[in-house]
């Protein structure tokens, strides 16, 4: 016989199996239970106790992060360099470990780089860094 209502204790343990991701939690519990469940009414059933919801996001970035650290020490070094970068770019940013793009760049006062400047010093500065890219 199909059942027909998920328990809160059920449902909150299907959905920390599957990590939070509704989706996924719907299809489990439609495979495990036989009971139709969208994404949508995982989703609006989950928000209902947040601090919940919010404690098996933690546990799934735990598990990520833990993921994350293995794979800073494969044997392969390409794994290895791609981990410890991405890493870097994401946790070291206290410790200067900082990508910027060229929108990102700033003066020393956090203004805009070139806004102080003249159109001599600009036109200056553009040829400065045209040249760095001369062969």
């Amino acid at each position: 016989m199909k059942k027909i209502r998920l328990s809160e204790k059920e449902f909150w343990a299907i959905l920390r199996k599957n990590a939070g991701i509704y989706a996924r939690t719907a299809k489990a519990i439609y495979n495990e239970y036989g009971i139709e469940y969208s994404r949508q009414a995982v989703r609006d059933r989950a928000l209902k106790k947040p601090e919940l919801l919010e404690d098996i996001i933690e546990e799934s970035l735990d598990v990520a992060e833990e993921s994350l650290r293995s794979l800073m020490f494969s044997k392969n070094e390409r794994v290895r360099f791609n981990a410890v970068e991405f890493f870097l770019r994401t946790k070291g940013r206290e410790r200067g470990y900082v990508e910027k793009s060229v929108k990102e760049l700033t003066g020393k006062d956090g203004k805009d780089l070139y806004a102080s400047m003249s159109d001599e010093e600009l036109e200056k500065e553009l040829k400065r860094l045209a040249s760095l890219f001369d062969d």
